[in-house]
């Protein structure tokens, strides 16, 4: 349970800011809304410790009664996960068509009394739609305790494939969760790091999280715009920067690791995932997103 309120605790306690800022995660997520190239890509990123230790759970979760305010009876969905901490935190897909990744941000405040994100995000893995979504993240009633960013697509949906990208903030004088949603239409691309792009007037953490994500945006706009898969992990994999790349080793000065890369191609319905960087790496498996399980 603390592990799930890891920044809220501190904050509220009035102890331990100084390492709030430098001992964090942080993770790069690229959607590629091309002709032909339906993709998100995703760095997660974390302490070199957990190397290793990172995993994928697939469950299928069936109630005989609705469960909770949302009334969630019955869940599918694989998700990639650190140890003690629920699913949906990272990255994954759920049965209804949802392929998601998250990105973690620091604001200068975080909320006690409101809902961790890492709730919300293991609750995103129910949504059949993106209503759904959007109702899980703004949470009425409570809201949300700190601020993250989810990078989204339903695949089952009709028309044009979109990604959308919400920023959730806390609910510092709400009952609900602020919002911003950015939707790429076909020919658009994005890139979210661990800074507000949108929800700039919330005040954020200065530190390793904010100036590396900067680091990382600087790189990405020296390079031409990607335009498929080939450049989504050639963007992700780069190690130009000397102090904060995309693909992080864990250095002195960066002392943050990418402990894992996944790549999602919504049309060929597969997730492929590194352990290593892709430059000098193959793939550790590729998994089939399988989006017609038994409900």
């Amino acid at each position: 349970m603390v592990l799930h309120m890891d920044q809220a605790v501190p904050q509220a306690a009035q102890v331990g800011q100084e390492g709030r800022k430098d001992k964090t995660n942080g993770c790069s997520s690229l959607c590629l809304n091309g002709e032909g190239q339906v993709l998100l890509g995703h760095t997660e990123d974390a302490l070199k410790e957990t190397l290793n230790y990172v995993y994928l759970v697939s469950a299928h979760i069936h109630e005989e009664d609705p469960q909770g305010k949302l009334g969630t009876q019955s869940e599918g969905f694989t998700a990639l996960c650190y140890a003690g901490h629920l699913p949906g935190f990272c990255m994954g897909y759920n049965h209804h068509g949802l392929v998601y990744s998250i990105n973690v941000i620091l604001p200068r405040k975080v909320v006690a009394g409101k809902t961790p994100r890492h709730f919300l995000c293991r609750a995103l893995l129910s949504a059949k739609t993106m209503e759904k979504a959007q109702q899980i993240l703004r949470d009425r009633g409570t809201g949300s305790a700190d601020g993250f960013s989810v990078n989204m697509s339903f695949t089952q949906q009709e028309g044009d494939h979109l990604f959308h990208n919400a920023e959730v903030g806390p609910a510092e004088d709400a009952d609900e969760s602020p919002m911003s949603i950015l939707t790429l239409s076909p020919g658009e691309h994005h890139l979210h790091t661990n800074k507000f792009l949108r929800l700039i007037h919330i005040p954020e953490e200065d530190g390793m999280c904010m100036t590396s994500s900067d680091h990382r945006h600087a790189r990405a706009a020296q390079v031409s715009a990607p335009e498929n898969r080939e450049d989504m992990v050639t963007l992700l994999s780069d190690t130009e920067d000397p102090m904060y790349p995309f693909f992080r080793e864990g250095t002195a000065e960066d002392y943050v690791k990418t402990v894992a890369m996944g790549v999602f191609d919504l049309l060929k319905r597969t997730w492929t995932i590194w352990m290593r960087n892709p430059r000098s790496s193959d793939p550790v498996l590729e998994l089939p997103l399988l989006f017609t399980w038994n409900t």
